[in-house]
């Protein structure tokens, strides 16, 4: 079967890699072996938390940084696609998520320090407007709710270390703690996954108001785990934040993250509505390879395997995380198409001997070096295939984890690979 583009990986990547090559008017087939990475995240999108990524502060404007950013690192994702092209692709990301229901809030040319489950803060440039009422440079006081049998929330713990950065002048409100006990699911066990659902119902919200109202004191806002419902999220936050007349913020948890998932289904089911094909759950994938182009992917090993042809292929599958990059013990290697990968040819240069470092690990910047049309070379700089473009963690030269750049990265890169695969038709 023949698509215009076909795209491998369903990650944010992928996901705009099929809005942009969609918007175009491209024939488009997602491929992936899962859902990606954003189950995993916290559901906000990174701009750029810390220049350099082993600076202690955090950085004010992702904007404003961009403008030194590609004097310091000319071969990163973002010197390669550039201000305009950044901005343009952010803003449609915000509406996409504004027209299906889950707006986020904020900005590229300012960061936000949210709350972490565990006390700490996090900065990053666009929040689900659900929890955009928890930035912390707004003073007050906070009364932080948890769930008595969640065991991935603590709101003890995260009000005490909350506290502590408070005292040292770092961020601007103050906080105590409450759990909530006898919180019935319907025989359900106690999740966020099922309590998200829960918090779909109205008649639920209305039961959860009436215990939480005698634990709020006056003038108090109220922040909760990440579990304001699943498939109705800002309609629940904007209706509990009625019944109890405070201002509420949800509190990201660790994977699988609701608001990763909410980013997710949202995505999905708007390509969807656009004629975007997505297959996902393939376990193997194998590319036809001729001449300098990608003539196909094959799925599966079998004579009879499905064969599917394009004009043009949008690489988005990760790095180690996602499969897109794998590690013998000498090399790392790309997974599907052996493209070149940028690392270190000294196995003791892939790690920091501190595991848990501001300056980041080295391994997680390795990854597929591409020109500026973002498509995959060679060391002397030569296109590897005419029609392959990649987007997201498989770039080379960008640490999300250590920069918080994820986020922007996968939308920019996404938006602007699928653009040029579909104009490559």
């Amino acid at each position: 079967m023949f698509y215009d583009v076909i795209i491998i990986g369903a990650g944010l990547a992928g996901l705009m890699a099929a809005e942009a090559a969609r918007e175009q008017g491209a024939r488009v087939l997602i491929l992936a072996r899962g859902m990606g990475s954003l189950p995993l995240t916290s559901g906000c999108i990174d701009g750029l938390g810390y220049f350099p990524s082993s600076s202690p502060v955090p950085v004010s404007s992702p904007l404003t940084a961009l403008g030194r950013f590609k004097d310091f690192h000319p071969q990163h994702p973002y010197s390669k696609v550039g201000k305009e092209r950044i901005l343009s692709a952010l803003n449609r990301f915000q509406d996409l998520t504004r027209s299906g229901a889950i707006p986020y809030a904020g900005q590229f040319d300012s960061n936000f320090l949210i709350p972490t489950a565990l006390g700490t803060y996090h900065p990053t440039c666009l929040v689900p407007e659900t929890l955009k009422n928890g930035i912390l440079s707004l003073p007050g006081r906070v009364l932080l709710l948890g769930f008595e049998g969640l065991k991935d929330f603590s709101s003890w713990l995260a009000a005490e270390n909350l506290n502590l950065l408070q005292a040292q002048g770092k961020i601007a409100p103050s906080f105590r703690a409450e759990t909530l006990a006898g919180l019935s699911l319907g025989g359900k066990a106690l999740n966020s996954l099922n309590l998200a659902g829960a918090f779909d119902g109205e008649d639920f919200r209305d039961r959860f108001a009436r215990q939480v109202q005698p634990l709020l004191k006056k003038g108090e806002k109220l922040g909760l785990p990440a579990v304001l419902g699943f498939r109705f999220s800002h309609q629940a936050w904007a209706d509990l934040q009625k019944k109890l007349g405070t201002e509420i913020f949800e509190i990201p948890l660790p994977p699988p993250s609701i608001p990763g998932l909410r980013l997710y289904n949202l995505v999905r089911s708007h390509l969807q509505g656009k004629g975007v094909r997505t297959i996902i759950g393939l376990s193997v994938l194998k590319p036809i390879m001729e001449a300098g182009e990608i003539k196909g992917i094959v799925l599966g090993e079998s004579r009879k395997s499905p064969v599917y042809r394009a004009s043009a292929y949008v690489l988005a599958t990760g790095k180690f995380v996602g499969g897109g990059l794998d590690a013998q013990r000498n090399r790392i290697f790309e997974t599907l198409f052996d493209l070149p990968v940028q690392y270190p040819r000294n196995r003791k240069e892939w790690f920091n001997t501190k595991l848990l470092t501001a300056a980041g690990q080295p391994f997680n910047s390795f990854g597929v070096e591409v020109n500026e049309n973002l498509q995959p070379v060679d060391p002397a700089g030569r296109v590897v295939y005419r029609n392959l473009f990649a987007a997201g963690g498989i770039l080379a030269h960008a640490d999300s984890m250590a920069e918080k750049s994820g986020g922007g990265v996968a939308i920019s890169t996404g938006f602007v690979a699928g653009e040029l695969a579909a104009k490559t038709r």
